[in-house]
Order: C-alpha cells, then structure tokens, then sequence
C-alpha cells in the first residue's frame, strides 16, 4: 500500500513538469520575459501560499491518524471540522491582506511592465486564498485516510491546467496577466470543491455545519502542532534557498547561474523522498497511536531509508561523478568548468536530504514537531555564518560545501532523535551494517573529488557498487524484522 500510495504521488508531482517544460518557451515568446517573470512569481503564490496554513494540514493528518489508530473514531469528525473551519478563516484574512497590499507589493517589484496589469493579476489570485488554504486542510483529512489516489489525481489535474491554462488563454487572445490570473485562481477552486467532494465520501458529515462552538481543546492541540510545523516549514526552505542570495552577494550573478543550474538538476530528486515521506507520516502517525511503543514503527522506518538509499544512491553517485560532461553537452563549457565540482558535493547533499525526510517524518508523527523546529532554529545561525565564509573563500565549491555539511549534520542529528533508545541485538548489528555504508558513500565521493582523474571514476564508482550491495542484502533482512515486529504489535502483515 506505501508503495503504491507513493507511485500515485511522484505521478501527481512529477508528471506536470513535463508538461512545464513544453508550455514554458511559447509562454515566454508570447508575455515577453518582464511579463513571464510575473506570472511565475503568480504561481508561486498559488502553489506556495499553502505553506502559511500554521501548519493544520499536517497537524490534522497527525490528528485524524492518531485518533483512528487508537481506536478513537469519534472525534474524528469533530477535529476535522474545526480544523477546515479555522483553515477557511484564516484564507479569508490572507485574500483580505493580499488585495489590500497588491499595490505596495508590486512597487516593490522592479517590474518593466504596467503596474495596473501587475495588481490586478495580484488581486485575481487574492480571490482564492481560502480555497488555497482550505484545499491543504482537505488534503490532510484525506492523507489520514489513506486516499492518496484521488489525491493525486486532482493534484495531477489541476497542477497540468496551471501550466496548460495561461497558454491557452493567451493563445485565444486574452492576453492580460489580470484574466490569466483570476483562471489560475477558478482553477484552484474547482480542485478544492474536487477535494472537498472526496472528502464529503471518505468522512460522512465531516463537512457539515456545526451549531457547536469549535472545540476550545482541539483547536489548542492543533495550532500547538501546527505551529511547530510551521517554523520548519518556513526555516527549511529559507535555508535551501539562502545559499543562492550569498553568492550573489558576495560573489557575482554569473556565479548564481553556475551554481543554480546544477542544484536544479539533483534537487529534482527530492520528489521521490517527498513522495514517500508524506505516505509515511499518516500511516507512522497511526502507528504510534496504535501500539504506543517506539518499536513497533522502527522497522518500517529503517526500511523505508534503506529502499530510498538503493533507489538513489546510483543515481547521485553517477550524476556527480559525471558532472562535468553532463553540463558540458547539455549548457556549456562555462558552466562544466565552473559548476562540475558544486554539482558532485550538491549529489552527496542530496542523497543525505533524501534519507533525512524517513526520521524528520518520523519525528513528527510522534507529535514532537517542537523538536524538529528546535533543530532547525539551531542550525540556522551555525549554517548562515559558515556559507559566508566558505563562499568568500570557495564561491560556488563553498556554497555546495556548506549546504551539504549542513543537510549531513541535519540527518545525523535526525536519525539520533527518531532511533528508539533500545533495539533488538539484530538491529544494533544493522547500524553497524549501516555505518560503514555511510563511510563507503562518503568515500566513494571523496574519491570523485580529489582523487586523480585518470581514476577517480573507475574507484569512486567501484566503491559506491560495494556500498550498494551492502545496503542490498541489509535492506533484504529488513523485511523479516518488520514483518516480526508488525506480528508481534497485533498489526497486520
């Protein structure tokens, strides 16, 4: 079921980029790129504006997963309903906030075009804010559920018209950003009556008024998770997005596009841990509520890193260590001569980042979000300070180094607070097992890096293949350990 669940998400994620990258060049021909910068700045707010939720689209995931995993069924409804409640109200205030600041907003822009296009196309997105929020709100109930198909056939949907809808507008004549946008803003309401349909089916009356005051108690519980959420959710992409600003400033825009064009490459591969995390979290969320007992999810979660590692470890290994012939045939010379070495410490980076989302989800499927977002607050400050000085003293090397020393850090201390204090004797040879992996794929991209050239691939990719196959026949153990400890909680096979 986690697997398939996961297919469904990385279709529902992945499959609109493909359809992005044949819209994106006539869109640009036909806006012109002052106009196209617009609209992508338009998209991002219809995409992103999800994240200020406080973070109640996860926490009623959390919620609704716990309450059905112990059994309690009757609050059910009543959390998801003043969890949706708050998520319209808040929705309202931020449509309120966005068509009252639109002017001032986009006199900060150095935008070429014409101002009134700009508020205008600002004010058709302001519209749909509650449908925005509300749509990550019915989105958690559903993950609680288990509904990741509907999910992501609507997610599928509506994130292909994102893309396929301004074309087809401009190509029919409208070309004005202002219509453009209030399309944009009618499609992300039709996905949010589409959600709210799925839901009205998963939960019988979860959608029905409610004379009733909120409950008092369980909205406190949730803006508590939530808010942690939410400061996680608003440090970690501030810290995968702060290393680009540095290089600018300290060293140049053509030093950005060095370093950018590679990062996007590997960063893609983050889909596959996103997809698979946010299956986990409503299932390991149940989990724990079921049985009570750290042990009974720790074999899922050690098997759900090892399959991630077997699934991208290849994959970051060979992307890095042929960086500099990929970016020669596919952006040039420059950018192979410049952007290579960035390009094989941003691989190792990400494969720590993949295997990080398995305990950060884990983390807060136990209801401890505090601890993740007390992480992050840790690491903010030590990671700022460290990128100006790598960066001042290695530009784009430097920026790589502190972004892959920072996500390595992140992992171990993650992997520290989601280990349960005792494990069987089988599983404490497992970390062995596991450690000297880690030691083996740190090597083996060492070896990449600094080792001659007229080798360094044959022996980084020979040591990589040894590492795999040792991760292999650990995660091949892995199944019986689950299987015993899901017996062994009462839980099905």
């Amino acid at each position: 079921m986690i697997a398939r669940n996961a297919l469904w998400n990385l279709a529902g994620f992945g499959l609109p980029l493909f359809v992005a990258v044949a819209c994106i060049p006539p869109l640009i021909h036909a806006l012109g790129a002052p106009r196209f910068g617009l609209l992508t700045l338009l998209w991002a707010v219809i995409n992103y504006f999800g994240l200020f939720d406080m973070g109640l689209g996860r926490a009623l995931t959390h919620r609704l997963s716990a309450a059905m995993g112990a059994g309690r069924e009757e609050e059910v409804g009543p959390v998801a309903r003043d969890g949706l409640s708050l998520l319209v109200g808040l929705g309202v205030v931020a449509g309120i906030v966005l068509w009252v600041s639109a002017p001032f907003g986009v006199a900060l822009l150095a935008h070429e075009g014409d101002p009134s296009e700009a508020v205008a196309a600002v004010r058709g997105i302001a519209w749909a804010m509650p449908f925005v929020l509300l749509t990550s709100g019915l989105r958690g109930v559903m993950e609680a559920r288990g509904a990741f198909m509907p999910i992501n056939v609507v997610r599928l949907a509506t994130g292909v018209a994102t893309v396929l809808a301004p074309l087809l507008v401009v190509q029919a004549g409208w070309n004005d950003l202002a219509v453009v946008a209030w399309v944009l803003g009618a499609l992300r309401a039709v996905g949010c009556l589409a959600y709210a349909a799925c839901v009205a089916r998963l939960l019988p009356g979860g959608l029905a008024l409610d004379a009733a005051r909120p409950g008092r108690e369980r909205l406190g519980q949730l803006l508590r998770t939530g808010g942690w959420m939410t400061v996680a959710n608003v440090i970690g992409p501030l810290m995968g997005y702060l290393d680009r600003f540095v290089i600018g400033a300290v060293g140049s825009m053509s030093a950005v596009a060095w370093y950018v064009t590679p990062q996007e490459i590997v960063s893609r591969l983050l889909i596959v841990p996103v997809s698979l995390a946010s299956v986990l979290f409503p299932r390991l969320s149940e989990l724990h509520a079921s049985t009570g007992e750290r042990l009974a999810a720790w074999p899922l979660e050690r098997l759900a890193i090892g399959v991630l590692y077997v699934a991208l470890m290849p994959v970051t290994l060979v992307l890095g260590v042929f960086a500099h012939p990929i970016l020669d045939r596919w952006v040039g010379p420059v950018f192979a001569r410049e952007g290579s070495t960035a390009m094989l410490i941003l691989c190792a980076g990400v494969l720590g980042n993949a295997l990080a989302h398995v305990p950060f989800a884990s983390i807060q499927a136990r209801g401890n979000a505090r601890a993740t977002a007390l992480l992050q607050m840790i690491e903010l400050p030590l990671y700022v300070a460290g990128l100006w000085a790598l960066v001042s003293l290695w530009g784009v090397v430097g920026a790589a180094l502190a972004w892959t020393a920072r996500i390595l850090f992140d992992f171990g201390a993650l992997w520290i607070m989601a280990r349960p204090q005792q494990v069987p004797a089988q599983d404490q040879a497992g970390d062995r097992i596991g450690l000297l992996v880690a030691a083996l794929t740190l090597s083996a991209f060492a070896c990449a890096a600094f080792a001659p050239p007229s080798w360094s691939a044959a022996a980084s990719l020979s040591i990589g293949a040894v590492a795999w196959v040792m991760a292999a026949l650990r995660l091949r153990g892995d199944v019986p350990s689950l299987v015993a400890a899901r017996k062994a909680a009462g839980l099905p096979r």
